[in-house]
């Protein structure tokens, strides 16, 4: 079982997270104040970062592949992979979107109520191929927290299994009340953290990060190209419709 050192925690923070709180005194609902900004995404259209994971999540034959999905917002990803996964287990701090996810009555997957920040849940099983997280820091409340966060996600993983997250959603933060900028991660932040919890951090695609214990999955050559196709061309779509909208 990975544990995260509180002294390596503690001058991890000194030398790269000064601006960020190491113990919150939080041990009941770490995280912090709830706010509509990102409450309940049960009904919200599927955000580009996160479509950019499905679609890494696409490159591969998920058959015998069992996937973690935390923060699972509309459930999007379950009716995209539901049929093609052997399991998709999803997490929510959010009451509605759990209702949601298990009304879908969709094959092999499930929801339940779990707050991330707080660790590992006998709920969750183990030994995933996959856990899909594109907002890993957001929300959280100190270092302590995201040590648990970290070790929930190496205690999860199968020794070929991977986090997958987006650059967008790792960098993102809210101007709520309680929220801190410094939680706004980059690739070498994520690196330095995950790293405590026996994690290697890697590059996957254009905007794609990865974590694993051991060497991850990646897809063939083929696919590979074929993703980063549909990616480049997404991206000049997205200029060109920025360009159009100036005039």
């Amino acid at each position: 079982m990975a544990t995260i050192d509180s002294s390596d925690l503690a001058k991890l923070r000194d030398s790269r997270f000064p601006e960020l709180p190491l113990d919150c005194g939080n041990s009941v609902r770490p995280g912090i104040v709830d706010t509509a900004e990102w409450r309940d995404w049960s009904d919200v259209e599927t955000t580009a970062d996160q479509l950019r994971i499905e679609d890494y999540l696409d490159l591969f034959d998920l058959s015998d592949s069992d996937i973690l999905h935390i923060g699972i917002g509309n459930s999007g990803l379950a009716q995209r992979f539901a049929d093609k996964a052997k399991s998709i287990f999803g997490t929510s701090v959010v009451e509605s979107e759990v209702e949601q996810a298990n009304s879908l009555d969709l094959p092999n997957y499930r929801a339940v109520i779990h707050n991330k920040h707080s660790g590992g849940d006998e709920r969750i099983p183990a030994a995933f191929d996959f856990i899909i997280d594109n907002n890993p820091t957001t929300f959280c409340c100190c270092l302590e927290h995201l040590a648990r966060m970290l070790e929930l996600y190496a205690n999860r993983l199968s020794p070929s299994g991977q986090v997958v997250t987006d650059r967008v959603g790792l960098g993102w933060t809210t101007d709520a009340p309680g929220s801190n900028r410094r939680w706004a991660f980059s690739f070498d932040d994520l690196a330095a953290a995950a790293a405590l919890a026996g994690l290697t951090a890697a590059r996957a695609g254009p905007t794609i990060y990865t974590l694993s214990v051991g060497r991850p999955r990646r897809p063939g050559i083929i696919a590979r190209w074929s993703y980063e196709i549909r990616t480049n061309v997404r991206r000049i779509a997205r200029r060109l419709k920025r360009a159009a909208g100036l005039k």
